[in-house]
């Protein structure tokens, strides 16, 4: 069966990087105990720019993100990092291999 994916890039704002990096990591192993539907869940932090991070979740499908967006621990994901990011991208992709 064909999962579904997406990559997130998130550019925080100034300064904000390493309050980010925690609260994002516990979201990311949160999606991964709490959600059986979310098989991977990576998250990357750019060597040349600290403050750009790109994740990587892959899901049953598209309807196992939208109820990761339901979640307690991305609800509060969402609350703590509002005013740290700067920018953000979100790509959805069916992952094939």
């Amino acid at each position: 069966m064909a999962h579904f994916s997406i990559v997130v890039t998130i550019k925080v704002k100034p300064g904000e990087a390493d309050k980010f990096r925690g609260i994002i990591l516990e979201n990311a192993a949160a999606s991964l105990r709490d959600e059986p539907e979310c098989h991977k869940f990576d998250v990357l932090n750019y060597e040349d720019d600290p403050e750009t991070f790109v994740f990587y979740e892959v899901y049953t499908n598209a309807a196992a993100l939208e109820s990761h967006r339901d979640t307690p621990h991305f609800k509060k994901f969402a609350e703590l990092t509002g005013d740290l990011i700067a920018e953000r991208d979100v790509k959805r992709c069916q992952l094939i291999s």
